[in-house]
């Protein structure tokens, strides 16, 4: 395992560039802030919150345009072809207590990879100093393993600058979903030789010490929540708020970053209102509950509600351009259907939501070219002129791009038409959630006043 596992490999290099070209199709957006921060031949490790499982590590081999290593923890490690395929794609195994005692003293081994990945300087050691994934946008505790790799590495170097931490947020708008947004943010990289004098005096002081240091710089490339009681009230004021946020700020554009700058400083000044006015941010978590089980009730999101009306022509035109498409998305479900459908169906058996984009991506990679495969031998055989075949040939990842937007502007302008009536007829529910929604916002607002010093 340890024989080539960092040097460059034109299959994994190949197999790279299929997986960035079907990452790049999966996310709707993806922004990498900062990527000049990545030093190259040097000894770097990169550290980052952890999330999305597998869909993590994929951020790294996509903003990076390396071959990174990583360690993973050692119970995946089933079955001789997914050994195989993992060490293949340069993940090494990391073994805890939980794996019990024996397992623990393989992680020397372990450890021998790292040292060399490291010396060798040629792609970088992805780690999660988490140690495990979660569903919640917060920082946990960091373990020790990264820091003890780290100064063993640096030790070759002293407290000349050897070894680099690179402290790096992962971001998402959500985390099974297809066609959500990803946001990539690199900081500055750390030099372990700066904590080497210390470590060579008091060793549990020096990865303290950097173990904090580490700590606050990936808090500040992430969103971090850590109240646990208005959790979903700081997460839903990310949707209902930001861009009364940007506009206080004087933040004109609506970037992943300038959304997540937003959320920052948002969530900065509620955790200092929240410390001095308790009973208010309750008041406004119960406002913020209802107005969220309103939504729910009435099958709608925040956004419909944010304008008073949708011109009834501007929403005939749209359901006009939707029908006349209609073919070109009846041959994207055509074409794209069962392949799109097979991994959803079978991520239903997995009961860690957070595999479920990994899975979900994994299977999409090998399904698609294969039944994209299949299609083009049929056509080959069933449709005539050549022109014709060339056609569909072109058609079937076209209108695969095209089918599922298409879905979700139909479901948009369904919310519209709903939104409309429910304001024509007057409906209490929507004319309270209406009211609700402004009242959360001048709370907001008043919120934001207060600690006006912040922004």
């Amino acid at each position: 395992m340890s024989k080539t596992i960092d040097q460059w490999s034109l299959g994994y290099y190949l197999l790279q560039c299929y997986s960035n070209l079907h990452y790049r199709c999966y996310f709707k957006k993806i922004y990498i802030n900062n990527p000049a921060n990545m030093p190259r031949n040097e000894s770097v490790i990169l550290a980052a919150n952890h999330q999305n499982a597998l869909i993590d590590a994929l951020a790294f081999v996509y903003s990076t345009k390396c071959q990174p290593v990583f360690l993973a923890r050692a119970d995946i490690f089933k079955g001789r072809f997914l050994i195989r395929l993992l060490t293949y794609i340069n993940i090494s195994p990391i073994y805890r207590m939980r794996d019990g005692a024996s397992s623990v003293k393989k992680n020397d081994e372990v450890f021998d990879i790292t040292l060399s990945v490291l010396k060798n300087k040629i792609n970088p050691l992805g780690m999660f100093p988490e140690g495990s994934h979660s569903d919640k946008r917060r920082l946990r505790p960091l373990k020790k393993g990264i820091f003890r790799i780290a100064f063993m590495a640096q030790e070759e170097y002293k407290n000349n600058p050897g070894v680099k931490i690179v402290p790096v947020g992962i971001d998402y708008s959500h985390y099974q979903n297809y066609k959500s947004t990803l946001f990539i943010n690199y900081g500055a990289p750390i030099e372990v030789s700066e904590y080497y004098d210390l470590y060579t005096e008091n060793n549990n002081q020096a990865v303290n010490n950097l173990r904090e240091k580490l700590g606050k710089e990936i808090s500040e490339l992430i969103i971090d929540i850590q109240t646990e009681e208005y959790y979903d009230l700081y997460q839903n004021l990310r949707i209902v708020y930001n861009a009364d946020m940007r506009k206080k700020l004087k933040i004109n554009g609506n970037t992943l970053l300038d959304r997540f700058n937003a959320d920052k400083k948002m969530i900065s000044v509620l955790d200092k209102y929240r410390s001095k006015n308790p009973d208010e941010i309750n008041s406004l978590s119960k406002k913020m509950q209802t107005y969220t089980e309103g939504l729910k009730n009435l099958n709608l999101r925040d956004w419909v509600l944010r304008k008073e009306k949708y011109p009834f022509l501007t929403r005939i035109l749209e359901s006009f351009l939707l029908i006349l498409l209609s073919p070109v998305q009846i041959l994207g479900l055509i074409n794209n259907y069962i392949p799109y459908k097979i991994p959803a169906q079978y991520i239903r058996k997995i009961k860690d939501l957070q595999f479920h984009s990994s899975f979900k991506f994994v299977l999409g990679m090998l399904i698609f070219p294969v039944y994209y495969i299949i299609l083009i031998v049929l056509a080959q055989i069933f449709i005539d002129p050549i022109w014709l075949k060339l056609a569909y040939f072109v058609s079937i990842p076209l209108t695969g791009i095209f089918t599922f937007p298409y879905y979700i502007r139909l479901k948009k302008l369904n919310a519209k038409f709903r939104y409309s009536r429910l304001i024509r007829i007057k409906d209490k529910r929507i004319l309270q959630l209406k009211a609700l929604r402004k009242d959360i916002i001048a709370s907001m607002n008043k919120i934001t006043e207060y600690n006006a010093n912040l922004i």
